[in-house]
C-alpha cells in the first residue's frame, strides 16, 4: 500500500471515529410522556362504582334536613317572643279564650306549650301546679318532637362514611381478585378497583364530616331555643298564678272570665302587634 493510500485510510478511520464520538455525546430525546388524563366529577362516579349511589342519597336527605333544621330552629318561629306582651296583656284581662286563640291562629313551639296549659281551664281548674304540668308535658313534646330531624342528621353523617368504607372493601377484593389471576404485573388492570376503593371513601367522609357539624350546631341552637321557651314559659305560668290570686280574693271580676272552650270553635285571634291592639273584653 502506497503512502498515499495509508494516509487516505487514516483519515477514513479518524472521520468515523469523529463521527461516532459525536453522536454518542448527543442527548437521547426522551420517550412520549403519557398523555395526562383530565379528571371529572362524572369519572369519578364511575370509577366509584355502587357505593356512589347511597351516599348521593344520604347527601340529598341530610341537605334537606339540614335547610328544614335552620328554618325550623329560627327564633320567630320556636321562641315567638313578640307574642309574649299580648299573651300576657290578654291573660291580664282574663280574656283566656282570646289567648289561647292567639296560641292556635300562632302555632309554634312556644304557643303551643303555653296552650297545653290555658286548655286545662276550660274544665274550670285553676291550680297553677295542674296548668304547669300540662305545660312541661308539651314541652317535652315538642322537645322529642323537634330533635327527631335533627338527630336523622347525626345517623347519615355516622352511615355516609361506612358506605365508603364498604365501598372500600369491596374495590380492594375486587383487585385482590385480579392478583389471583396473574394481573400483578399489569397495574392499569388493579387502577380502577383501587380507585373506587380509594373514591368511596373519599366521598363519604366528604358527606360525612359537614351533616356531622350541622347536626351539633342545630343541636345547640335548638336546645338554646327551648331554654329561653322555658324561661317565657314560667313567667306567663307566674303570671297566671298572680291572676287566680286576684281572682280569689276578690280583686278581679269573676263575670269578665272567659275560658277556652274545646268544642266550640276558636274566635279569631287578636292581631300581634303590640298590647294595646288589645281589646278587653266586656
Amino acid at each position: 500500500m502506497t503512502r498515499s493510500a495509508r494516509t487516505s485510510a487514516l483519515a477514513i478511520l479518524l472521520t468515523i471515529a469523529f463521527a461516532a464520538l459525536v453522536y454518542a455525546q448527543q442527548p437521547v430525546a426522551p420517550a412520549a410522556a403519557p398523555k395526562e388524563q383530565s379528571i371529572t366529577l362524572w369519572g369519578l362516579w364511575k370509577t366509584g362504582g355502587w357505593a356512589m349511589y347511597p351516599i348521593a342519597l344520604l347527601s340529598i336527605a341530610g341537605t334537606a334536613l339540614t335547610v328544614f333544621g335552620f328554618l325550623f330552629t329560627r327564633e320567630v318561629k320556636m321562641v315567638q317572643s313578640s307574642l309574649v306582651p299580648v299573651l300576657q296583656s290578654q291573660i291580664s284581662s282574663l280574656d283566656f279564650r282570646g289567648a289561647s286563640a292567639n296560641c292556635v291562629a300562632n302555632p309554634g313551639v312556644l304557643t303551643n306549650i303555653v296552650n297545653a296549659g290555658l286548655l286545662r281551664l276550660s274544665d274550670g281548674i285553676t291550680d297553677v301546679t295542674i296548668l304547669e304540668k300540662a305545660m312541661e308535658e308539651a314541652a317535652l313534646e315538642e322537645n322529642t318532637n323537634g330533635l327527631r330531624p335533627i338527630s336523622y342528621l347525626s345517623i347519615i353523617a355516622s352511615v355516609a362514611p361506612m358506605f365508603g368504607l364498604l365501598g372500600t372493601v369491596s374495590g380492594m377484593i375486587k383487585a385482590f381478585q385480579k392478583i389471583g389471576l396473574g394481573a400483578m404485573g399489569s397495574p392499569e388492570r388493579l387502577a380502577n378497583d383501587i380507585g373506587e376503593a380509594m373514591i368511596t371513601t373519599a366521598f363519604g367522609l366528604i358527606v360525612g364530616i359537614p351533616f356531622m357539624f350541622f347536626y351539633f350546631y342545630l343541636k345547640s341552637r335548638f336546645q338554646g331555643n327551648m331554654a329561653r321557651i322555658g324561661r317565657l314559659a314560667g313567667n306567663l305560668s307566674h303570671h297566671l298564678s298572680a291572676i287566680f290570686d286576684r281572682l280569689r280574693n276578690g280583686e278581679l271580676p269573676l263575670d269578665k272570665v272567659t275560658l277556652p272552650d274545646l268544642t266550640a270553635p276558636m274566635p279569631a285571634a287578636q292581631p300581634v302587634t303590640a298590647p294595646s291592639a288589645v281589646s278587653t273584653p266586656s
